[in-house]
């Protein structure tokens, strides 16, 4: 509950599913509900903080993680997509002039 409102989501803390605790206490979500990536956290960790604290030196973390994460990270994913598209069609012409 947040203001005496029901929320989709609370802050309560649950060992059998994430909630915004998660986002504020990530040690306890790594423990409790990340078992299959903790292989890879040696690997994760360094980026996800990284983003996290990259984020946080702007001053205005809410508007970057936006910023971000809902307009940069997407036209970049697009970009890619794009160029990944235009060289397979080189290739495939490529291919079908050999």
């Amino acid at each position: 509950m947040v203001l005496g409102v029901p929320t989709i989501n609370s802050e309560e803390v649950s060992p059998e599913k994430c909630s915004w605790n998660c986002h504020h206490n990530t040690a306890y979500c790594k423990q409790k509900h990340t078992h299959v990536l903790a292989p890879w956290f040696s690997s994760i960790d360094p980026y996800y903080f990284g983003l996290i604290q990259a984020l946080g030196s702007t001053g205005n973390y809410g508007l970057a993680n936006l910023v971000f994460l809902v307009f940069l990270w997407p036209l970049l994913m697009y970009v890619l997509l794009i160029m990944a598209l235009h060289k397979r069609r080189r290739i495939k012409a490529l291919k079908d002039v050999a």
